[in-house]
């Protein structure tokens, strides 16, 4: 069984005790679900200062009698027959050795922190899971494939070639490689390199880790034991040199065994295989659509008193299916209240399968909740604009759909319509409304139909997903790209159901004119 790093430095954390069931909460799917996390740290952080603060009142108790006790003592060893002859002074060494001394091993046994330990049980239930880890380790990856960013790079904060105030530790890519470890071994060992290098630059912040030269050994011998021994001898080296050893025997009968195999394993690398071309949904989500230029703009206008007085922004992206972006159609307020509405509610998005059961699925990472278009005035006002702009009937469709996604948060590509032929009430359209711009990754693709369309706060994205003659249009299929930088709340969708329109669906015609 191979000993690795993370038992060796963490071995006495224990995250459960009695058997106390964790309810897995899915923090990495959700930015919301995160911020508890940070607070929850920075009161850890306080709890462990008070700890501190305890510890050097002690300390501070010690400092001040140490230095009269040790004056003391130092002129009885220095002549201890006269110091004993003296009966002042066996009478007081006597009743030290009889009382303060016993009073001395209380102080040193009392207990300190007892508060801030009682803190940190109770906060384990919070804690993330391994389960949770995993997840987020998986997120990193998809990040790190769909947008062809390096391990090196992400672990500096350099994220599509803009710096961020953010980076990872020795620590975090070690974990990120041991993920990795069984997937892919090629991306795994270029996280590991990272460790290395930061290994030489940085002493992981840990208390159990001890002298840097301590630390750097065990990774040494971590990643030598998953089986990177180039890696693992590069570490070794930094270790014998920062402590000055190379000279030692025992390590250097180590270090020849860790360079043997380090020769072997180069002859046996094979060839990092070339990477594929990229799909169309990878190169939609990377920005890289020609946008097409025969598109217009319009106010829609003159389809309720409504939009008299109020004229929506309607911009045209594809006519067949219709594909259409209404901008400015929430205001702010109107954006806060459903976030406020919401936030307390959202649980971790699950899929339905085709026997109908919801389970969760890695193809879609996000929090979310269903909330009805009745539940208050916003609610009832946001549909009755929804149905002003497409000109259709809510009635007998699902409710509000609400989401947030966390790190990386997708939705692979699918399709909104159901394909199981037992359906008789199918989505006919789909209306996706954006809570909040997004500065990098979380646009909507349209595979193949070649659009992106990038998350704008206020605006709402607009399709058909059923044909006039009623089929299904597989052109629709579409995808909501990893979350590179941001939040990404997709304030709701709103799917709208066939049946109530069968009289209210315009023909191309109109649609490509309307105004």
């Amino acid at each position: 069984m191979k000993l690795t790093v993370w038992k060796l430095l963490f071995t006495s954390i224990i995250l459960l005790t009695n058997g106390t069931k964790v309810t897995e909460k899915s923090i990495s799917t959700s930015v919301v679900g995160m911020l508890e996390l940070v607070q929850l740290e920075a009161d850890l952080i306080d709890s462990l200062n008070s700890y501190a603060d305890e510890l050097e009142a002690k300390l501070k108790v010690l400092k001040s009698f140490v230095p009269k006790l040790q004056a003391e003592s130092n002129e009885a060893v220095t002549q201890m027959e006269n110091y004993v002859s003296n009966p002042i002074n066996s009478f007081s060494l006597i009743r030290r050795m009889h009382e303060d001394w016993h009073d001395w091993k209380i102080f040193m046994e009392s207990s300190i922190g007892q508060s801030q330990v009682a803190f940190l049980n109770k906060a384990k239930l919070q804690f993330p899971t391994k389960t949770d880890l995993n997840e987020a380790s998986s997120s990193i990856v998809r990040l790190q494939k769909m947008y062809n960013l390096t391990a090196k790079d992400m672990a500096r904060g350099v994220l599509n070639g803009k710096q961020y105030e953010a980076s990872l530790t020795a620590l975090d890519t070690y974990a990120m490689g041991r993920y990795l470890n069984k997937q892919n071994r090629d991306m795994a060992r270029e996280w590991f390199v990272v460790t290395s290098e930061l290994l030489k630059e940085q002493t992981p912040l840990t208390p159990l880790a001890g002298e840097r030269e301590k630390v750097l050994h065990l990774f040494a011998q971590a990643i030598f034991d998953y089986e990177y021994y180039s890696i693992a001898l590069s570490v070794f080296d930094h270790a014998l040199l920062l402590a000055n050893k190379t000279a030692n025997p025992t390590l250097l009968s180590k270090r020849s065994k860790f360079e043997e195999l380090a020769r072997k394993e180069a002859e046996m690398v094979e060839k990092p295989k070339p990477k594929t071309k990229p799909t169309n949904y990878e190169i939609g989500c990377r920005g890289l659509f020609v946008r097409q230029s025969n598109m217009k703009c319009t106010y829609k206008s003159k389809d309720s008193p409504f939009l008299r007085l109020a004229p929506i922004k309607m911009e045209y992206l594809v006519l067949d299916p219709l594909v259409v972006v209404f901008h400015d159609v929430l205001s702010s307020g109107e954006i806060d209240e459903m976030q406020l509405i919401t936030k307390p509610f959202l649980e971790r998005t699950l899929i339905q399968h085709a026997f109908g059961a919801h389970i969760i699925q890695k193809f879609r990472t996000s929090k979310g909740m269903w909330i009805n278009r009745n539940h208050n005035n916003l609610t009832l006002r946001i549909a009755r604009r929804i149905m002003d702009m497409v000109d259709l009937d809510l009635q007998g469709s699902e409710p509000f759909n609400v989401m947030n996604y966390g790190i990386g948060g997708h939705y692979n590509t699918h399709y909104d319509y159901y394909n199981n032929s037992s359906v008789t009430d199918n989505r006919m359209a789909t209306v996706l409304f954006y809570m909040t711009d997004v500065e990098q990754g979380g646009a909507t693709v349209f595979p193949v139909l070649k659009q992106a369309v990038s998350p704008k706060r206020g605006s709402a994205l607009f399709w058909y997903n059923i044909k006039h003659n009623g089929n299904r249009d597989p052109r629709t299929l579409h995808g909501g790209c990893p979350v590179l930088v941001g939040s990404k709340w997709t304030v709701f969708t709103q799917w709208i159901n066939e049946r109530a329109n069968m009289f209210h669906r315009r023909c191309r015609k109109l649609e490509a004119t309307a105004a």
